[in-house]
């Protein structure tokens, strides 16, 4: 189970931005500049720290991604590679 709690309360400027409180930036690690990830759930919204990762680790997770949708990796590859020298 993720561990949720109420932190603070945030207003929305006409813009549509918000402010991270800074003891939960300082506790998350987040810094200026730095990409967080917003996903909406139901009646709510989830802004998520992103993770930092290799090139190794992201094509690990589309191998797996493509293979749990029956997709050959090889295939696409080949077939964009065609693409890519026919233009």
């Amino acid at each position: 189970m993720i561990n949720k709690k109420i932190e603070d309360v945030v207003k929305v400027s006409t813009r549509g931005q918000i402010v991270i409180p800074k003891e939960i930036r300082k506790r998350m690690g987040v810094s200026a500049g730095e990409r967080l990830l917003v996903m909406s759930e139901d009646r709510g919204i989830l802004i998520k720290k992103l993770e930092s990762l290799s090139m190794e680790e992201i094509g690990e997770r589309i191998e797996a991604t493509a293979k749990k949708k029956g997709i050959d990796v090889d295939k696409l590859i080949d077939e964009a590679t065609k693409w890519a020298r026919s233009k």
